[in-house]
């Protein structure tokens, strides 16, 4: 009913062309069915008869965001947020764009500055995590992630970067020699989410079968190890790396 919606604040922008409340409704219309050029005309009109508009600073920055415009998205957010500090949604999608401009310790400034007001945030959690685990400190990426699970257990998306983040840390402890934590942190990234049926979360398991696989092929462990990779390969048959490893736990099992 978008198209009624929006025929009915046109309607009354006739009778009222100097009310913003009716152009930010537009905009949020137009941006709903994907017209994100129109929604932009519509909250710049909100905002030059009201400029400090909080919320239609934020849904301009959320269509410029859309649009890929990601430095007018961070102008349109840091406006809403000079107006409205405590405003957590704001400080969240200001930490994604900066995110995806690169700067990421700006974004972990606004997301903790999201989480300051509203600590039960469990997208900023997420999305913190998200960018930690992008400057390379896993252990901060997963309490990220744990805080967002313990909030909303059923949140897939947690999960998956969740199972993600212990599998790298599994491989960062391979890496340094230290099989034992390997072991550990693959372990608990399959602890998480075992059924999956998430195509995503399903190939990332797998990876950490196959990194599980050559923990236990490093200690010795050939049957332990078989067993992983015939789990990995359950989930993605055409794994080559599990394949091929496999076949090198065979051969010392033959030996």
């Amino acid at each position: 009913q978008i198209q009624e919606a929006l025929d009915s604040v046109e309607t009354l922008t006739k009778d009222y062309p100097n009310e913003p409340l009716l152009y930010n409704i537009s905009g949020v219309c137009y941006k709903a069915i994907g017209q994100l050029d129109a929604a932009v005309k519509s909250f710049e009109k909100a905002l030059t008869l009201k400029p400090d508009y909080t919320e239609v600073n934020y849904n301009l920055g959320l269509t410029f965001q859309e649009l890929g415009q990601l430095d007018d998205a961070v102008k349109s957010y840091e406006k809403a947020l000079a107006v409205k500090p405590d405003y957590a949604e704001a400080h969240n999608n200001l930490g994604v764009t900066l995110k995806e401009l690169g700067q990421l310790d700006d974004a972990v400034k606004s997301y903790e500055k999201a989480l300051a007001i509203k600590p039960d945030y469990a997208e900023a959690h997420n999305n913190l995590g998200n960018t930690f685990k992008e400057l390379g400190q896993m252990d901060d990426a997963v309490k990220s992630y744990e805080k967002a699970l313990a909030i909303n257990p059923d949140y897939d998306e947690v999960s998956y970067n969740l199972t993600i983040a212990y599998n790298n840390l599994g491989l960062a402890f391979m890496e340094l020699g230290q099989v034992d934590d390997a072991i550990k942190n693959y372990e608990k990234a399959l602890a998480i989410n075992p059924d999956s049926s998430e195509e995503n979360n399903n190939l990332s398991i797998a990876y950490t079968y196959n990194g599980l696989g050559i923990a236990n092929h490093s200690l010795g462990q050939l049957d332990a190890a078989v067993k992983c990779y015939k789990n990995a390969l359950a989930i993605k048959p055409d794994y080559a790396d599990a394949h091929a490893n496999r076949g090198n736990v065979l051969k010392d099992l033959k030996r």
